[in-house]
């Protein structure tokens, strides 16, 4: 089975997900820790991103199919932290962190790691 995100779209999906670490847990309000938590992954996130070889990087440094192996760690961690004080604290935090880490697994899972664009 062929999957249907390319290199240049699952580059795309990911500056949008770092762009929502940045901004959704301000807009719901979350609390203070948790927001201090998505920022520092947020830029952890976006030089990763960004200098990954793919038709939208600043400067590929990264090959792809390595993005495409560190990613899963990424995923992992989003997970576990659902079971920390800040992400579970309120209802609205738990949601946003199960949300975003279905969203990146989802991502990683249809993406053809082998696309180049």
């Amino acid at each position: 089975m062929k999957k249907p995100i390319t290199a240049k779209q699952h580059s795309l999906i990911d500056y949008a997900l770092v762009g929502a670490l940045l901004t959704v847990p301000s807009l719901l309000k979350l609390n203070k820790t948790a927001k201090r938590i998505y920022a520092a992954e947020a830029l952890v996130l976006l030089p990763y991103v960004a200098l990954t070889k793919q038709p939208v990087a600043i400067k590929g440094l990264i090959p792809f199919k390595t993005h495409g192996k560190i990613d899963p760690f990424n995923i992992g961690q989003f997970a576990i932290q659902t079971f920390f004080k800040p992400f579970h604290r309120t209802k609205k935090a738990l949601l946003f962190n199960i949300a975003f880490t279905a969203m990146a697994g989802l991502t990683v899972l249809l993406t053809d790691w082998k696309s180049s664009d």
